[in-house]
């Protein structure tokens, strides 16, 4: 009965959506050149001092910024899968990578899979492209979105077409997209009407405590709940799986993801 229709695979189908990652890896280097014979120099107090001076004036240098997160995924107090974020940043390109994968057991039978890896690449604050291939309990969905000027030209499973440029996905973990009315699903690629409406603030579970959030709802097409931390945290999601509350609880809120897309 769990997986019927409008049962908990039909919710799943409906709310896990995410989206994938490809860090990139840039390795800074600086040229050493030669001298054409060795140099001794004794440096004075004063010398090391204006170096330091001249160093700190100098500008900074761009660096590769990467940070990840897992989170638990609890159905009535039962582990039921994970949901694993990366995020890396080299110059103005944000990529994001998420990977889920639960099952849900009756009996000790698995009565429900799903299966996600999900690359989104983001310039600029604005969405750039989209990969997304996922497994839902045998069915088989995709996502490929690419930006084309003005719009996102989609090519997914459950939709084909064009979206206004300034949309946002529904990986749920960047606060900043809240305000845009339409989110890419990374599951199938249909766009989505989003009204996230502020519920109040929660003391959301996290392992090994509770963090203060304020709560989001996303509106009759994505109905689940987001929690932010007051510096933009995502510390996890709730929605209602044939009345059982699945909770995301995450490992750490440590290292930042906010502070990574706080820079576009």
């Amino acid at each position: 009965d769990l997986v019927r229709s409008r049962g908990l695979g039909d919710v799943y189908k409906r709310q896990m959506l995410l989206s994938d990652r490809d860090v990139g890896k840039d390795a800074l280097h600086r040229p050493v050149l030669p001298c054409a014979e060795p140099v001794h120099m004794i440096l004075s107090r004063r010398t090391l001092m204006s170096i330091g001076v001249a160093a700190l004036a100098m500008p900074s240098v761009a660096r590769a910024q990467t940070a990840s997160r897992r989170y638990r995924l609890d159905r009535a107090g039962s582990e039921i899968g994970t949901h694993d974020i990366s995020i890396g940043r080299s110059g103005d390109t944000v990529t994001v990578d998420v990977s889920i994968a639960i099952a849900v057991r009756v009996l000790g039978l698995v009565a429900y899979r799903y299966e996600m890896t999900s690359r989104e690449i983001w310039q600029n604050g604005m969405l750039r492209s989209i990969r997304s291939r996922s497994d839902n309990n045998g069915d088989a969905t995709f996502v490929n979105a690419d930006r084309s000027g003005s719009v996102i030209r989609i090519d997914g499973s459950a939709f084909a077409g064009t979206a206004d440029a300034d949309v946002g996905t529904t990986s749920y973990w960047n606060p900043a997209i809240l305000d845009r009315p339409v989110w890419i699903s990374t599951q199938g690629g249909t766009p989505l009407d989003i009204r996230a409406t502020r519920t109040g603030t929660a003391s959301y579970p996290v392992s090994g405590g509770t963090v203060a959030t304020t709560a989001y709802a996303l509106g009759a097409k994505l109905p689940a709940t987001v929690h932010y931390t007051a510096s933009g945290e995502w510390a996890g999601s709730t929605f209602d799986a044939r009345g059982s509350q699945v909770t995301y609880i995450a490992d750490s809120l440590s290292p930042a993801l906010a502070a990574i897309w706080s820079e576009s």
